[in-house]
């Protein structure tokens, strides 16, 4: 029987959403079906990820990172950097043989493969193309940090395009990926595996009759895109809802907030860093609000909000690769003003926060509930490991 190798640029992990939460409904998902196998670097929170995903792996590895020399520092030149002690345990395993395919978190794994090889490579990307990079650096403020940026876009285009190994199958977020792939590798197989929230476990709010106004923002506070949603969301629109709704409160949760997070806190803005659960402050939170100008993929911060039942603000790169309707699961609002607006309109009004909680959530069970959205997985591994998939 062949195995699924599954190579991870982190634990993974369900309680650091994004593309930790990702792989661990992946790695889980697929390890009921099928022999597999996880290799990850040992950084934090591999004991816990360890716990819980042991039960399911056939084998796990956590590998020390050596880190590169500064003569390998100096002179790299792609935009990834390799590890020499993980690529040398991924080369080791695959060398054994047993394993019928190998998945790849992020294009950032492909250098740590060997030169040759011939397993067949799922490359899992989040977001496709450089819409990220590129919005980052439209929006980027200052000579040198566009500059920097700039040099970025290159490097990740260059690799992207002239670095990439052959690959079997690619997996993107949504159908907008699914459409940017096929337009720029038309020969390219992809497939889309949407991100998903677990709806047994993020229950909906029952009560929209709340008495003190809690305006949510919520992800990892070190990630650029969040650090400039929640300064676009603290300095320009919570001072005017708060100048009309003074009881009001700007919510900021999220692990590793950034100095300029930190500093946000006071006069109305809370800034808790990591929290062990999120749902707490879902439930408590009046309306959740993603003001993105940046970044790219589909934000799985947004599919917990729908999973909550929240009434839900954002921009249309926000929402971007999510089914959802402007006007009946969510409101769209792409600058100050109308987010301001569409604030204060929800703050006033039990009735609207409802309609659209309940949309969200009813659209949260019928499309990204895990269980949904892994199955495209089950069909590609099943054709390509010629194995019957184990029974759960």
């Amino acid at each position: 029987m062949m195995r699924l190798l599954y190579v991870a640029p982190a634990p993974p992990s369900n309680r650091q959403g994004g593309g930790a939460l990702r792989m661990f409904h992946q790695v889980r998902f697929l390890a009921q079906r099928f022999e597999t196998d996880l290799i990850a670097p040992a950084l934090d929170g591999s004991d816990e990820a360890d716990r819980q995903l042991r039960q399911y792996c056939a084998d796990i590895e956590w590998v020390p990172l050596r880190g590169p020399s500064l003569v390998r520092r100096l002179a790299r030149l792609g935009p990834y950097r390799r590890d020499a002690a993980f690529a040398g345990a991924i080369r080791n395993r695959l060398m054994s043989g047993r394993y019928g395919a190998v998945q790849l978190e992020k294009p950032a794994m492909i250098s740590q493969l060997p030169g040759r090889l011939d397993v067949p490579i799922i490359l899992d990307v989040w977001a496709y193309g450089l819409a990220g990079p590129l919005r980052a650096l439209r929006h980027e403020a200052g000579v040198i940090r566009r500059a920097r940026n700039l040099v970025r876009l290159m490097r990740y285009g260059f690799f992207d395009r002239y670095c990439w190994p052959k690959i079997h199958c690619l997996l993107v977020v949504s159908e907008q990926d699914r459409v940017r792939c096929e337009r720029s590798r038309p020969t390219q197989r992809a497939l889309v595996v949407p991100n998903g929230v677990d709806c047994a476990v993020v229950h909906p709010k029952q009560d929209y009759q709340t008495s003190r106004p809690v305006i949510l923002f919520s992800g990892d506070m070190s990630f650029e895109p969040n650090i400039e949603a929640a300064l676009f969301l603290a300095t320009e629109v919570f001072p005017i809802v708060r100048r009309d709704v003074p009881e009001a409160e700007l919510r900021l949760v999220g692990r590793k907030p950034d100095p300029r997070i930190t500093a946000l806190a006071g006069k109305g803005v809370v800034v808790t860093g990591e929290v062990a659960n999120i749902l707490p402050h879902l439930h408590a939170a009046t309306v959740f609000v993603a003001p993105h100008f940046t970044g790219a993929g589909t934000r799985t911060k947004l599919l917990e909000a729908m999973a909550a039942g929240l009434p839900i603000i954002t921009t249309h790169v926000g929402v971007e690769g999510v089914k959802a309707q402007a006007g009946r699961e969510l409101v769209i609002a792409d600058n100050a003003v109308e987010m301001i607006e569409s604030i204060q309109t929800l703050l006033a009004s039990p009735a609207d926060r409802e309609r659209f909680g309940r949309a969200a959530r009813r659209l949260a069970e019928r499309e990204y509930d895990w269980s949904q959205s892994l199955w495209p997985l089950e069909s590609l591994y099943r054709d390509m490991l010629h194995v019957k998939a184990k029974a759960c």
